[in-house]
């Protein structure tokens, strides 16, 4: 289904019934990205899967692009939907949509699910992300995304989920280099900690203790966020919906109860 949105056209899925719940994926993903979270959180819940701005099957108007427009594509579906409030849950990139849109409507989130995402990035990672960018538009998705693609999964899971390892290569390679390039600059500029303290709703982070950056973003919501829930788990890297779906999904399912509105108030 589409939506439009904010001058693009904004591809989203919605399965289920009850309080909404809207799964936003990582840079250079998609919406596909949570094919095993679905059906486990619409057993309970609407559960709305989007491809943001320039990925997917939405629309890719050339950049520059700005955390704003993100956040006001997410803002303008949730009015679409009807949602007065929802559960945002987002990974790495959409993990710091799901931060902005809260910092700027927070009366419009009931929770955050956090993976494998952050505030911020340190100085060589966010010049990373610019010299990517570069790469990308003057070579195209191929020479960067192959060899990057195994970094977010951990060596068992390169082992064992090779099917899941070949499905998100298919997803990068396909996408559009200069939507892929004002995305990755968009995300290389994040950098909001000292604002955390403002998302004074509860917050569920999940990060894989192999992610290089995810054991020091454990340890920096919990000195910003009010109530925040952090699991730091053993043996998995990035793209955690994918490499431990069932652990994922208890984690997602907990946060879902606690801030769970009876009667289903929170959506149309």
């Amino acid at each position: 289904m589409f939506a439009n949105v904010n001058g693009i056209r904004l591809y989203y899925e919605s399965h289920g019934a009850g309080q909404p719940v809207v799964l936003v994926h990582g840079l250079g993903l998609s919406s596909d990205m949570w094919h095993y979270q679905v059906p486990a959180l619409a057993e309970r819940y609407r559960v709305i899967t989007i491809d943001t701005r320039g990925f997917g099957q939405t629309s890719k108007p050339r950049g520059p692009y700005e955390m704003g427009m993100y956040v006001e594509d997410l803002l303008q579906l949730l009015n679409f939907l009807g949602f007065e409030r929802a559960v945002l849950i987002g990974l790495s990139m959409g993990g710091g949509i799901v931060q902005s849109f809260a910092l700027a409507h927070l009366d419009r989130v009931l929770a955050l699910g956090l993976i494998s995402t952050g505030s911020d990035h340190t100085d060589s990672s966010r010049a990373a992300f610019f010299s990517n960018a570069d790469t990308v538009e003057r070579e195209g998705m191929s020479p960067f995304i192959e060899s990057v693609v195994p970094k977010y999964f951990a060596p068992d899971s390169l082992r064992h989920k090779a099917s899941e390892v070949a499905r998100i290569l298919q997803t990068e390679l396909a996408n559009d280099p200069s939507a892929w390039a004002a995305a990755a600059r968009v995300n290389g500029t994040r950098n909001w900690t000292q604002q955390l303290g403002r998302i004074t709703c509860p917050v569920l982070y999940i990060g894989g203790a192999l992610d290089p950056s995810a054991p020091r973003r454990a340890e920096t919501y919990p000195r910003y966020l009010p109530d925040v829930e952090v699991h730091l788990l053993p043996g998995v890297a990035h793209l955690l919906p994918l490499e431990v779906p069932e652990k994922v999904n208890e984690l997602l399912l907990r946060i879902l109860e606690r801030v769970h509105v009876k009667g289903g108030k929170e959506h149309s």
